[in-house]
């Protein structure tokens, strides 16, 4: 049995379609959904669904109804939820679908609101693992979280992972400063875009040979053309058949988890790395957005 903690944003994801050129001022018709969202909490629910794994998501949401649907939608999926709530609103992406790419608008709302003195040492008892979103370094307070987590974690043997946040976000906040603040990690997971921002480098494996001497293990994601893991020197390159128009929301996390889940299981690089191809394939195959 594998307990893991996950420590980061919770948020209401509003999904639209892009419908073409918008009216200014004006109504269109389009294709909305609505979703449990952020990083963590995508990563906590794609977890939960692995036998053999007890998950505990730890964040901050807001006293409002949003808040109430997100942290029961997680309870109903088996997660143990440690979230404070604060009167803040409840964290929001509204995510616009142009094809395949998506334009994000992020408001943080209560997920800014988690600060270190909610962090329980109690809950670290008996878990094995720690996931930490990316984004939580990229807010004081959750940063501040987050490193009372680290230590714990640390304190109990624990290995710990971490998500990468986009590109943009890595350069406005500056790549020594993340890459400094990630440094406790054990593992990586990011997209080459992200693997470009911290490293500099061009091609995949360029980006694989540097991140590895810092992280001893974790992995890029290639879209379409599926991933590059590592652990220490070894290398595992996975394939996939691309999918087109799908939404590809969450896909990263969910690979993620998938990898963090087999590879606590098996400790084996190549059964994880490919095993986390089919979560995140399954996901977009269920989101094929129609033309």
């Amino acid at each position: 049995m594998n307990r893991i903690i996950v420590l980061g944003d919770l948020n209401l994801d509003i999904i639209a379609s892009l419908p073409g050129r918008l009216p200014r001022g004006g109504e269109v018709r389009t294709r909305i959904r609505t979703a449990v969202g952020g990083s963590a909490a995508n990563f906590a629910r794609v977890l939960a669904r692995h036998k053999g794994t007890r998950v505990t998501f730890v964040g901050c949401a807001g006293d409002d109804p949003a808040g109430r649907v997100l942290v029961a939608a997680l309870a109903e999926q088996g997660i143990e939820t440690r979230v404070k709530r604060v009167h803040l609103p409840t964290g929001t992406i509204i995510s616009l679908a142009d094809g395949a790419e998506r334009t994000m608008l992020c408001s943080r709302g209560a997920n800014d609101g988690l600060d270190e003195s909610f962090i329980d040492p109690a809950w670290f008892e008996g878990a094995n693992h720690l996931h930490l979103s990316g984004y939580v370094f990229l807010s004081p307070g959750q940063a501040r979280a987050a490193g009372r987590a680290v230590r714990l974690a640390k304190g109990k043997g624990m290995s710990i992972s971490i998500t990468a946040p986009p590109a943009n976000l890595i350069r406005n906040f500056g790549v020594a400063g993340f890459l400094a603040a990630a440094a406790p990690a054990d593992w990586l997971f990011l997209n080459q875009d992200e693997g470009q921002a911290l490293t500099g480098a061009e091609t995949s494996d360029e980006i694989v040979d540097i991140l590895s001497r810092e992280f001893a293990l974790g992995a890029l994601t290639l879209g379409g053309a599926g991933s590059l893991a590592w652990e220490g020197e070894i290398r595992d390159r996975g394939s996939l058949e691309p999918i087109e128009n799908a939404d590809t929301t969450g896909a990263g996390d969910a690979f993620a988890a998938g990898f963090v889940a087999e590879y606590l299981n098996r400790r084996d690089l190549a059964r994880a790395n490919r095993h986390a191809l089919d979560v995140s394939h399954s996901l977009l195959r269920d989101r094929i957005t129609p033309v």
